[in-house]
């Protein structure tokens, strides 16, 4: 009879200690999705601040520096213009025709 009591103790003690460690298993997974849900938080936000400053290193950082870019394409602009111009008569070099007036003055 004792020894029944013993098994029927210790099966019971089996039965709680697994139910617990399933629980405590539970608990730990319930823990890894938050952590995994986080962490996708994390990284969503750090891409878009990645492909927030991809788009401001390909501005310049300076207004002044935009000027420059400016002025790159006006003169990639004038000289595609240049290119259909006439050549000035008067120059030796061929350079195209830059509206001098030389030719007004001389009588053209």
């Amino acid at each position: 009879m004792e020894n029944e009591n013993i098994n029927n103790l210790a099966e019971k003690i089996a039965l709680l200690l697994q139910t617990e460690m399933q629980s405590a298993d539970n608990s730990i997974q319930l823990n890894l999705e938050k952590i995994n849900k986080r962490l996708d938080n994390i990284e969503s936000k750090i891409a878009s601040q990645n492909s927030k400053l991809e788009l401001q290193s390909s501005k310049p950082n300076h207004f002044s520096q935009e000027k420059f870019v400016n002025l790159e394409e006006l003169a990639d602009e004038i000289i595609a213009g240049i290119e259909t111009e006439k050549a000035c008569p008067y120059e030796p070099t061929g350079k195209p025709c830059d509206h001098c007036a030389m030719c007004s003055s001389r009588g053209f």
